[in-house]
């Protein structure tokens, strides 16, 4: 009787753990995913380009400490890039002032790959929406991409 309560009890925490990274498998549902950006600048006519994005969730929580009751342990995972590739593209822009150019090189960035990481604190200030492209010669990116030659 006392054996087969114990094979209980082991078939009993395997199907536990099987389950719980089952669970944890699915809840961790970052990757890499087709978007498309349109380009806009004054003057200039709007591009569509084919691009990618991170999408997705990770396992985040928080719960009581397992060794110390009074404290909470915590766990804040994100779906983020990992490792970045670059992009370069004209737009016409057949409304340009006088002296300035028909062609504005645009150079743009776009995830590689994507996983759960750590969450990170991020000032409000630096977050950016994804529309807004970095032009080579002005814009809030301007020092984050390369200059034309």
């Amino acid at each position: 009787m006392h054996s087969y309560i114990l094979w209980e009890l082991v078939l009993l925490s395997t199907i536990m753990v099987t389950c719980g990274e089952e669970s944890k498998q699915r809840r961790n549902e970052c990757e890499v995913t087709p978007v498309i950006h349109v380009l806009q600048y004054p003057g200039c006519v709007p591009k569509p380009i084919p691009s990618f994005a991170c999408q997705g969730r990770c396992s985040s929580y928080i719960q009581v400490s397992g060794s110390k009751i009074w404290q909470m342990e915590r766990s804040c995972m994100c779906c983020q890039e990992s490792g970045e590739r670059e992009a370069s593209v004209s737009l016409f822009c057949p409304k340009a002032k006088p002296g300035e150019r028909k062609f504005r090189k645009v150079v743009t960035k776009a995830p590689l790959e994507c996983m759960c990481r750590p969450c990170t604190s991020v000032e409000e200030s630096t977050v950016i929406p994804q529309e807004i492209a970095g032009f080579v010669d002005q814009g809030p990116l301007n020092a984050h991409f390369r200059k034309p030659q």
